[in-house]
């Protein structure tokens, strides 16, 4: 199935921010720029999993799989392109990949303009907001304990105790629940993209204020910022 695809994808997005943790951290020790380089890379390819993640649940969504939960209860089969497409950011694991995606694309910004003693550990802790924010959609169970909500859940899976669910495993639902009524605006279609590109963006003082936390350059950081 194609949803177990964008599982995959998100986890490997996870497991990658975890490991360019550990070169950004290593590089801010050390400044070494080599640590940096890969860093960068693994930065890279962290957000192009989570970028194909995404590109996967809109194709679900424009094709009314209602098999899947998020697409079942946020969409209908009437509903017009433009709520499709705000369909993606109208529940929490949407607008979490929508928020990671933005903030990785500033993390570039980041790469290219931030100097040099404050650009390992500035992308550290912007890799750090991403490590957790995909923590978010991961829907990983550890013993018990839920990591998250994968945007990828079946609808089976969601509701697990249903009769007809335990009579078919495979059961999707002909329609979906369709979008809120509320949201059913053309101002939905670009206030959420706008909201979330904020956060994205308040993310850059943020980072550059603990880089000088941990650095102890208490007043150096502002210029550069």
């Amino acid at each position: 199935m194609i949803g177990n695809i964008g599982e995959i994808l998100i986890s490997a997005s996870f497991i990658t921010s975890l490991v360019t943790l550990v070169f950004y951290f290593l590089a801010s020790r050390k400044e070494d720029n080599t640590l940096l380089t890969w860093g960068n890379w693994l930065f890279t390819a962290k957000g192009v999993f989570m970028l194909v993640a995404s590109g996967i649940l809109s194709y679900l969504i424009f094709q009314h799989d209602f098999g899947y939960y998020y697409v079942y209860n946020y969409t209908s089969s009437d509903l017009e392109p433009k709520y499709l497409w705000s369909a993606f950011y109208a529940g929490q694991e949407g607008s979490f990949m929508i928020w990671i995606v933005f903030s990785w694309i500033i993390g570039f910004g980041l790469m290219k303009w931030t100097r040099k003693p404050y650009k390992a550990p500035v992308l550290f802790f912007l890799a750090f907001t991403q490590f957790f924010l995909i923590s978010m959609v991961l829907g990983w169970d550890i013993f018990g304990l839920k990591l998250g909500a994968s945007p990828f859940r079946t609808f089976a899976e969601q509701f697990p105790n249903i009769p007809i669910v335990q009579g078919n495993p495979d059961f999707a639902p002909q329609e979906g629940r369709g979008l809120n009524d509320l949201l059913k605006s053309p101002w939905m279609v670009i206030h959420p993209p706008i909201l979330f590109f904020s956060f994205a963006l308040m993310t850059v003082p943020f980072c550059f204020a603990l880089a000088s936390l941990w650095k102890q350059k208490y007043d150096a950081w502002i210029s550069p910022a």
